[in-house]
């Protein structure tokens, strides 16, 4: 795996939230968005990912609908799933789980984690 340019998509029906973890993890990542299940889908069609971020704001379904479009994928991307604060059933989510205490930071962390990045002097780095 190429970590310099691992390739994130996340995936959120809300758009504050979806700009949001997409400027965060585009600091370290290439990142693409996906607002609708058919958005994520046409992405998907398109691009390869190293991991898929499903947020909280997903169906359990919309979730599963992901995960089968990228079960044929070579290579398989890693699915993260980001659960609610409120979310009990554990199992029914898919990929890996986290429910996100530590805010952005964390989520960052989980993803480099995922994907053997070493954050150190990773950052991007913006002219203002």
């Amino acid at each position: 795996m190429n970590n310099t340019h691992s390739q994130i998509l996340v995936v959120s029906r809300d758009q504050m939230l979806l700009q949001t973890r997409r400027l965060i993890l585009g600091t370290y990542f290439e990142v693409e968005s996906a607002g609708r299940l058919s958005e994520a889908g046409s992405v998907l069609s398109k691009h390869d990912f190293d991991l898929i971020v499903l947020c909280d704001t997903l169906t359990d379904s919309e979730c599963d609908q992901i995960a089968h479009m990228v079960e044929d994928h070579k290579p398989k991307p890693t699915l993260l799933s980001i659960l609610g604060p409120g979310t009990k059933d554990h199992d029914r989510h898919v990929g890996r789980k986290v429910v996100l205490k530590g805010g952005p930071l964390q989520l960052v962390k989980e993803c480099a984690d995922l994907l053997g990045v070493d954050l150190r002097g990773k950052q991007r780095m913006f002219s203002n």
